[in-house]
């Protein structure tokens, strides 16, 4: 794997979270109806973590993507900013 997808991954996975974090902010700081449902409102993809207990290991196993509206933003943002960046 080469360096350019580590680092793509790494901008995305950043341009997801702040765009999450920005996205409750907001929703947290608008008054309550239609827009602030919008911001607040997510859907979750993934395994819900499950247990293997074997005595002397206890393994959980599990991934859970929980997307929003700004989250979605952060990623075509930060996209772009790699793009930008990596013609340099």
């Amino acid at each position: 794997m080469g360096k350019s997808v580590i680092w793509f991954i790494f901008i995305i996975v950043v341009g997801a979270l702040l765009g999450s974090f920005l996205g409750n902010f907001i929703g947290i700081i608008v008054p309550a109806g239609s827009w602030k449902d919008l911001f607040l409102t997510e859907l979750s993809a993934g395994l819900d973590p499950t247990r293997l207990d074997l005595k002397i290991i206890d393994l959980t196993f599990g991934c859970l993507f929980k997307i929003n509206l700004m989250s979605i933003i952060g990623i075509i943002v930060s996209a772009l900013v790699f793009r930008k960046i990596s013609k340099k």
